[in-house]
């Protein structure tokens, strides 16, 4: 049994004292044990039993007290029903990103000694649903299924930080004395007022920020030595797995065409776009054949397309396509 298994085991299956669960969230975020822990973290799900809840209450009180959430009336959170019902795919990238926002909302605390604890919102756009969030300083957010934003809930500090799992679009305030800070899990962006989208999905291979307007300084998390500077219609695509960066030209309101109901594949791997559409659409689409693998999809859909109507469209782009929508599960042969 690995390591990483072994804390994991524990700390999901034992009480912990407050003083170890840090460490294990350090041990956790390190981002050299990615592969490792994700593995061990899929082997915990499967011997997790299905039939109770217990074992799922344990893990979620776990998350919870050491991510510190304090209850605000606009925050989305979870029940642990819910999270009984989801699959493992939802699981673990939720697990990710609470080792992330942890640190985040912790670094900041450790900036501010002598200072009151600074509380925190968090906002969670549902699977199948968009949300739009005014920040304290007027910018605005909009959210895209799926998707977490961590902020205080009043920027005090010199500059105004915030945590994003997801995808979001950001209209930022300007304001030239308070630098405004976007953190995900391998970029920081930092911007004075712009609008820009960031889409940072933890299970996703790409991170990806698109400037609409403004300017964007953007550096990774794990090289702050090199910066990038992006004007607009630029985009930055960061590959975790090989650490590269590429900057290309693109049309950006077509990255953020998603906030007004829009749905946009870009040359997109067919089990990527069905990725996508599972979070648009808060369904599940199970995949029995490996005929796609290979299969691109270019496709701008029109806003508010219909699920039907969006199979209805690849069908006519792939006409060898089987598939068959019941209810949230949509299965493809």
């Amino acid at each position: 049994m690995s390591y990483i298994k072994q804390i994991l085991d524990y700390f999901f299956k034992h009480d912990i004292p407050e003083n170890l669960k840090s460490r294990v969230y350090q041990r956790l975020s390190n981002p050299r044990d990615d592969s490792e822990r994700d593995k061990a973290l899929k082997q915990l799900w499967d011997e997790i039993d299905m039939d109770t809840s217990e074992d799922w209450e344990v893990s979620y009180n776990r998350i919870e007290s050491v991510m510190h959430k304090k209850s605000n009336k606009n925050a989305r959170l979870h029940s642990i029903q819910y999270w009984v019902r989801i699959a493992a795919v939802w699981l673990i990238p939720f697990i990710m990103m609470c080792t992330s926002g942890y640190f985040f909302i912790s670094s900041i605390n450790s900036d501010e000694v002598g200072e009151p604890e600074i509380s925190y919102v968090q906002y969670y756009a549902e699977l199948g649903r968009r949300e739009q969030v005014t920040l304290p300083d007027g910018s605005k957010v909009w959210l895209n299924s799926g998707s977490t934003l961590i902020y205080p809930s009043t920027f005090t500090m010199a500059e105004r930080g915030v945590y994003l799992n997801g995808e979001g679009f950001f209209e930022v305030t300007k304001d030239a004395e308070h630098p405004f800070v976007v953190n995900t899990r391998f970029l920081k962006m930092r911007v004075l007022g712009t609008t820009f989208n960031v889409s940072a999905y933890p299970d996703d291979k790409q991170v990806k920020t698109t400037l609409e307007t403004g300017a964007l300084k953007v550096s990774l998390l794990n090289d702050t030595t090199i910066s990038y500077y992006l004007k607009p219609d630029d985009q930055l695509v960061y590959i975790p797995s090989t650490n590269k960066v590429e900057c290309v030209k693109v049309k950006a309101s077509d990255y953020s065409d998603w906030r007004m109901g829009g749905l946009f594949f870009n040359n997109t791997d067919f089990e990527y776009a069905m990725q996508i559409i599972e979070r648009t659409y808060g369904v599940k689409v199970h995949i029995r054949t490996s005929v796609y693998n290979k299969q691109k999809i270019y496709v701008h859909y029109n806003k508010h397309e219909s699920l039907e109507d969006v199979f209805h469209i690849l069908k006519l782009m792939i006409p060898e396509l089987d598939y068959r929508i019941s209810g949230k599960e949509v299965y493809i042969e």
